[in-house]
C-alpha cells in the first residue's frame, strides 16, 4: 500500500464502521475496539477513547445495538461524510457490517515441498501442534519469525524466517526432519524492533490504537499498526522504510481521489 495515497486531508470524503456515542462532551466516532466491562455493576455508556473523532450530523436514534443511560447514548454504524476542521460531517449512515479480521492463512509453506509432498503427521487430529525446542534461536535474533503452516488439516510445517538459516537448520532439522521450512529473513529482529519502538513513541500523536509483530502469508516477520487516519507525517515516515516491513491499517478510509497538498 502506498501510504501517501490514503492520507486524509481537509475536504476528503471518508467512511468507516465503528462505535458512535454522544455524551455531554458531544458526538464521537471510534474504531470498534473490544473493551472489557467490569462485572457486577450496571452498564454505563463508555466515554470516547483518545483515538475517537468528533462527528456532526449522526442520527443517534438509528444506531445498531443502541444503548442509553443517564443522558449518554452509544451504538454502532457505518458513517460516511466529509472530513472538515478535525470533524467527520456525516452525510450517510448505515447499519454496520460484521467485521472480519484480515489474517494470513498460513497454508502452503514458502519452501518447495519434499519428494512426495509434505508429510502427514496428525491424521485425524489436525489441531495438534508440532513438538520442537527453539533453544536460544529467538533470544539471539537468529529466528526472526516462527510460524506453523498447515497445508491441510492433517499436516503441519514449521516455517522459520532466519538471519542465519544454517544455524536454524542445524538446530531444528534433527528435531523436525521434513516438517521444517527455513527461509532467509528480509530483515533482522533489531530492524523490526526499531520500527515497533518508533510507533510506540508516536502512538499518541499519530492516534495509533494497535501495533506489534505479525507474520505475513509468506512467513516473513512484519510490524503492523492500526491508526485512526493516515497523517502526512506517518506516510512520509513509512515511505522511508524498507518495502514490506510495516503494514499500516487506517480506520478512516478515503472514498475520493487524493487531494493535492
Amino acid at each position: 500500500m502506498d501510504s501517501a495515497l490514503v492520507v486524509v486531508r481537509e475536504g476528503d470524503q471518508v467512511t468507516a464502521s465503528g462505535r458512535v456515542m454522544r455524551d455531554q462532551t458531544g458526538g464521537w466516532f471510534e474504531p470498534p475496539l473490544f473493551v472489557a466491562q467490569p462485572g457486577g455493576v450496571p452498564r454505563q455508556v463508555r466515554p470516547a477513547s483518545r483515538v475517537a473523532v468528533r462527528i456532526v450530523g449522526a442520527d443517534f436514534d438509528e444506531l445498531s445495538g443502541r444503548f442509553q443511560r443517564q443522558g449518554a447514548v452509544e451504538g454502532y454504524a457505518i458513517l460516511t461524510g466529509t472530513w472538515s476542521a478535525g470533524h467527520l460531517r456525516v452525510e450517510h449512515q448505515a447499519p454496520p457490517e460484521r467485521q472480519r479480521g484480515e489474517r494470513p492463512r498460513w497454508r502452503m509453506p514458502p519452501c518447495p515441498p519434499p519428494d512426495g509432498g509434505w508429510p502427514t503427521r496428525f491424521r485425524g487430529s489436525g489441531d495438534r501442534n508440532l513438538d520442537y525446542d527453539l533453544g536460544h534461536l529467538r533470544e539471539t535474533g537468529v529466528a526472526v519469525a516462527v510460524t506453523c503452516f498447515r497445508p491441510s488439516d492433517d499436516q503441519a510445517v514449521l516455517v522459520v524466517a532466519a538471519t542465519d538459516p544454517e544455524v536454524v537448520e542445524a538446530h531444528l532439522r534433527p528435531q523436525l526432519g521434513q516438517l521444517l521450512c527455513v527461509i532467509p529473513s528480509k530483515w533482522s529482529r533489531d530492524e523490526l524492533e526499531a520500527v515497533r519502538a518508533h510507533l510506540h513513541a508516536h502512538h499518541e500523536d499519530w492516534n495509533l490504537y494497535q501495533w506489534g509483530y505479525r507474520t505475513t502469508g509468506d512467513g516473513q516477520g512484519q510490524i503492523s499498526a492500526c491508526l485512526t487516519r493516515m497523517l502526512p507525517e506517518v506516510a512520509e515516515w513509512a515511505a522511508s522504510l524498507p518495502s514490506g516491513i510495516l503494514r499500516l491499517q487506517p480506520w478512516l478510509a478515503r472514498t475520493t481521489a487524493p487531494t493535492t497538498s
